[in-house]
């Protein structure tokens, strides 16, 4: 069963964006494969200009793709059938605007998929009852028990 929330970011873009903390980074169960990424063969047109588009992007981000070419692949497709579609002017299916929010999200490519989950406060509303006011601890003299 997967965690609850949105989905965590690789450390190398926690690094980039300066929210890089070591002692909660989870060990990566695919490892980083070196190399650039292969364009498809079958990738023609439109999907093959935004297939470099964004394979140049992450490489700016320092984002690896290396290893998930057939999603980028099938991602680069269907935005090049959007493109398509709204340029004749005809209303894509809500099936395939889904998909390509899903692709856009796992590729770290909307606004919301770039940031990180947000703060939770450390502690309760009430977790300063029953504890002194910090200004007070320093002004009391320090008193010690009869021996």
């Amino acid at each position: 069963m997967s965690r609850p929330g949105p989905k965590g970011k690789p450390p190398e873009l926690k690094v980039i964006s300066g929210t890089d903390q070591p002692v909660r980074r989870r060990e990566r169960v695919v490892s980083v494969l070196d190399g650039q990424p292969v364009k498809p063969a079958w990738l023609k047109g439109r999907a093959a200009k935004l297939w470099a588009e964004k394979v140049a992007t992450y490489a700016d981000r320092g984002q690896s793709v290396t290893g998930c070419e057939s999603a980028l692949a099938q991602y680069c497709s269907l935005e090049a059938s959007l493109i398509e579609q709204f340029v004749k002017k005809l209303t894509p299916p809500t099936s395939q605007l889904s998909a390509y929010r899903t692709y856009a999200a796992e590729f770290f490519d909307t606004p919301a998929s770039q940031i990180g989950s947000p703060k939770q406060p450390k502690a309760g509303k009430f977790a300063g009852n029953g504890q002194p006011p910090q200004g007070e601890l320093a002004s009391q003299p320090e008193t010690k028990p009869d021996a």
